[in-house]
């Protein structure tokens, strides 16, 4: 691991890719919980019901991220679904639709968090390439001043020959 000022452009790159990964399980979580809001009857009050919402949670979720689920819980999320005349494309549909403004907020962070990643790589090629450019400056410079050195000395022997 690098030290000094790299290892901590490298270790704000690492955490600022933290972050983009939990705001979009956030994006994920909020999306399904507004999708278990919708299923979730409001007259519902029981524990028994609450039992339920947790488990259309974790089925919810489970099938959502690619998991694929046993067949109760399968069963147990499409009977769900199906009592509020719901698929899995219209739930997450209307579910998203209702939820747009918080989703625009995490969407911001995470381009927030995008454009910080694109300033630490700059910053990162920047400290790596300084010493190149640190060489580069002082032959312009030498340059520069061998021709300053240069039209001085024409100059005086344009004098002394006048």
């Amino acid at each position: 691991m690098p030290e000094g000022v790299l290892g901590e452009l490298v270790r704000q790159l690492a955490d600022a890719m933290w972050w983009v990964k939990t705001y979009q399980k956030d994006k994920d979580h909020l999306i399904v919980m507004k999708m278990v809001m919708l299923i979730k009857s409001r007259s519902d009050l029981g524990m028994d019901a609450e039992e339920k919402a947790l488990r259309f949670f974790d089925c919810l979720l489970g099938s959502w991220s690619g998991q694929v689920l046993d067949p109760d819980d399968q069963a147990f999320l499409d009977s769900a679904m199906r009592s509020k005349c719901h698929n899995m494309a219209s739930l997450r549909a209307d579910a998203v639709r209702r939820s747009i403004k918080e989703l625009e907020v995490i969407d911001r962070l995470i381009e927030w968090q995008f454009k910080n990643m694109r300033l630490l790589m700059q910053s990162y090629e920047s400290f790596r390439f300084a010493p190149q450019l640190l060489k580069k400056i002082d032959l312009e410079i030498r340059q520069l001043e061998q021709g300053i050195e240069k039209a001085i000395e024409d100059q005086r022997r344009e004098v002394s020959r006048q």
